[in-house]
């Protein structure tokens, strides 16, 4: 442990490992844009070793100390003034409809809008999503293609792209088969759908339920997001 009447040094370090001792109580590096990174450190047996990155307009401040014997804090802080930080997520949605006639016999696809409300409240990052509606013979050709199972089911994610930092996926919904589970379940068709959308949007953006733990994860976001939107519990017996 440093003595009381000692004082820790900075010392910069140049790319050949060479060290120069500095006469300094912080390092501070300083971007063009305002951009600062200042390291602190105590000069007593005890204090805070801080560790704090700001924006020229003060937003975020993190903070790094040590808050017990063995134990750092993590602190961020949101300071007053704007930030691109704040701004909340984009949706992109595009909806196509490839539900044969016979197999709607009158419309039973939600309003785009109804549709977007459900993704929006999903939403965890930017993403351009097409939501496809579809048959029984496509949604079991895509099952079968994708997943081996030669069955239709509910909902498929297909993620593409995520080189610029925005999500680019489909979400493809057999609405035959979610008709009949709504039915067999005792739901509305309004519910389920809603479920699925979020269920869906969830899958696009890393979430999954091949283990336990994931699965209790995914259910309790889900529960929350559908009980924000006043539909109840999906998984209620």
């Amino acid at each position: 442990m440093t003595k009381t009447n000692e004082r820790p040094g900075f010392h910069a370090i140049d790319s050949q490992g060479r060290s120069r001792a500095l006469k300094a109580e912080a390092i501070e590096l300083r971007w063009p844009d305002g951009r600062t990174l200042t390291l602190g450190l105590p000069f007593a047996d005890e204090g805070d070793v801080e560790l704090q990155a700001e924006t020229a307009d003060g937003v975020p401040v993190i903070s790094l100390k040590p808050a017990a014997c063995n134990l750092l804090m993590l602190q961020v802080e949101a300071l007053p003034g704007g930030s691109e930080l704040d701004a909340e997520p984009t949706l992109t949605l595009s909806v196509q409809n490839a539900v044969p006639a016979d197999e709607e016999g009158k419309r039973l696809r939600p309003r785009k809008k109804q549709i977007r409300q459900w993704a929006r409240a999903a939403l965890l990052r930017d993403a351009r999503v097409t939501l496809r509606w579809v048959g029984e013979a496509e949604g079991r050709h895509l099952n079968e293609t994708y997943r081996g199972k030669d069955t239709a089911t509910n909902v498929l994610t297909f993620v593409y792209d995520e080189s610029d930092g925005a999500l680019t996926g489909d979400l493809v919904i057999c609405l035959p088969v979610v008709v009949r589970e709504a039915e067999a379940q005792g739901k509305s068709l309004s519910a389920h759908l809603a479920h699925l959308v979020v269920h869906g949007m969830l899958h696009l953006q890393g979430m999954d339920h091949e283990n336990d733990a994931d699965a209790d994860a995914m259910e309790a976001m889900e529960r929350e997001i559908l009980a924000s939107l006043g539909y109840p519990d999906p998984y209620a017996q």
